[in-house]
């Protein structure tokens, strides 16, 4: 069960298993009045506003206004937006919940060794970040789109996965503390 505070990491193959898991997470959350945060995939703003068909606190962006700025992956930038995004909709009490979802397949025609590591910083950062409201965080991961050298890590530092529509308490969990991708952590919050 998905509890305030949870950040998980959703794994899928393909863009039609990815849809069944979170189009009715999405519907859900606007059906219940929590605002909805969709990082989207490039090119599926529209796409997914219109298969949600319906009415609700929903913030849509694709990557250039999320993990990317100029085509270059800014964690700074996007924690800084989801921060704001948080404080703004969360911390004012304008709604109860808060659901957050990143579609990581920007980086996948980017990733090398240093991605690989900026991004498991990140989610570490996530983890930690997300406990500060009322909320949780999906970052769904593409099967078909990326191998071992980044999904292996990315399982240590998940408290929670996804998979195949079974959420599970992640047994290889390794804390912020233990898994050493923190440094730089406290740069990324705007106080």
């Amino acid at each position: 069960m998905l509890a305030p505070g949870d950040h998980l990491c959703v794994f899928h193959r393909g863009r039609a298993e990815r849809d069944r898991l979170l189009i009715p997470f999405l519907a859900e959350g606007m059906w219940a009045g929590d605002a909805v945060l969709y990082l989207a995939a490039e090119g599926e703003r529209e796409n997914i506003r219109e298969r949600l068909a319906r009415t609700g606190d929903l913030v849509l962006t694709e990557p250039g206004g999320g993990h990317l700025r100029h085509g270059e992956f800014a964690p700074d930038a996007l924690f800084a937006m989801l921060d704001g995004w948080s404080r703004r909709k969360l911390g004012t009490g304008r709604r109860p919940f808060g659901r957050i979802v990143g579609d990581m397949s920007w980086a996948a025609p980017r990733l090398n060794p240093a991605l690989i590591d900026a991004l498991l910083a990140e989610e570490v950062a996530v983890t930690a970040w997300g406990e500060d409201f009322p909320q949780v965080v999906l970052c769904f991961y593409d099967l078909d789109l990326f191998g071992g050298d980044l999904i292996l890590p990315l399982i240590k530092v998940h408290p929670k996965v996804w998979m195949a529509g079974t959420l599970v308490e992640n047994p290889y969990y390794v804390s912020s503390t233990e898994n050493g991708y923190r440094p730089g952590f406290e740069r990324r919050i705007p106080s």
